[in-house]
């Protein structure tokens, strides 16, 4: 009896246990880049602290390089939308193009610092914008910092706006690069899926593209550039969204774990960067890229192009309130 009375206890323990597996939610979490990007790194450390601190409860799996969404990053916002998505990590400028709003992060020379364009995502004034995500049909979890963005390309090194001149150089959809770029620089801008980059670049089909650090360094463009320009020109953010439908299909404790945890992942976001971004320049440079920043004279000169584009930029963000406060707590900041 006492045999089968331990069987009978062992077989609970393996039923209850199946059932706990089986009643795991499932949910898959989409990046546009790398495993090795920094969103990549995050949006693994972010599924990880989920999986853990849920007890089981939920089985978060990360998607790397848009592989959900065949890497057109528009369509990720209306896949998710759809249903076709859970969990998404994708840049403000993307959703520019659903609103011009989201155009407003990305003025070339904003934010003096990472620091300052923490403040802002935190700050009332960015607010709209977040406001505007979850009128799309998405549930907005969090905004990330990103490091600053840099350009590569295999004509010259970029030390003032005239070395853009004639070049072919990818950017995201933002209009704000197209016309900061074309308008104020000289050079080609030439708005691509980041899905076709490095092909593009080993083809000669563009000459240059603009990320920050780690985005050269995970996607391996150090084997089809030569030069790496730390011009710094813009800090865009990524918008940490979830299908509100799956939102609200789980308990209450699953949301404010899942809601929490993607605010804490902010800093532990920064502060990944922060100590990563320079072994990913170390790293390019070993490969034979070479390295250079802009001077004082270079910077000033591309942060009197951007201003000089001011009026442009006001009309396409198209939100008067939203650009004041944004100009304003930047210029404090």
């Amino acid at each position: 009896m006492k045999k089968l009375s331990v069987l009978a206890l062992t077989a609970l323990a393996a039923f209850t246990f199946s059932m706990n597996v089986s009643a795991a939610t499932k949910l898959n979490l989409s990046v546009p880049d790398a495993a090795a990007s920094s969103i990549g790194v995050a949006a693994q450390e972010f599924a990880d602290q989920l999986n853990e601190k849920s007890g089981g409860e939920l089985e978060v799996k990360v998607y790397f390089d848009g592989s959900l969404y065949g890497g057109d990053a528009t369509a990720a916002v209306t896949t998710m939308q759809d249903g076709g998505l859970d969990m998404l990590c994708l840049s403000t400028s993307w959703y520019s193009s659903f609103d011009d709003s989201f155009n407003v992060i990305s003025v070339p020379f904003l934010f003096k610092t990472v620091d300052a364009e923490q403040a802002y995502l935190n700050d009332p004034a960015s607010k709209p914008m977040w406001d505007a995500v979850e009128n799309m049909g998405v549930k907005f979890l969090a905004a990330w910092t990103r490091s600053f963005r840099m350009t590569t390309n295999n004509i010259r090194p970029i030390t003032q706006p005239s070395d853009f001149e004639g070049i072919k150089l990818r950017v995201s959809g933002s209009p704000i690069y197209q016309v900061f770029f074309g308008e104020g620089c000289g050079a080609n801008a030439t708005p691509m899926s980041f899905s076709e980059v490095y092909t593009a670049l080993q083809t000669n089909t563009i000459d240059g593209q603009e990320n920050p650090a780690d985005v050269p360094y995970s996607s391996s463009f150090y084997e089809v550039q030569k030069y790496l320009s730390a011009t710094n020109h813009v800090a865009e953010a990524w918008v940490v969204g979830m299908n509100p439908d799956k939102f609200a299909s789980l308990s209450e404790d699953m949301q404010t774990l899942i809601m929490d945890t993607a605010q804490e992942m902010q800093q532990w976001k920064k502060d990944y960067d922060a100590a990563t971004d320079q072994a990913d320049i170390d790293f390019m440079i070993e490969k034979g890229m070479e390295y250079n920043e802009l001077d004082e004279e270079g910077l000033a000169a591309f942060q009197e192009v951007s201003k000089s584009l001011y009026p442009k930029f006001q009309e396409i963000v198209n939100n008067p309130e939203l650009w004041d406060a944004t100009i304003a707590f930047a210029e404090a900041n």
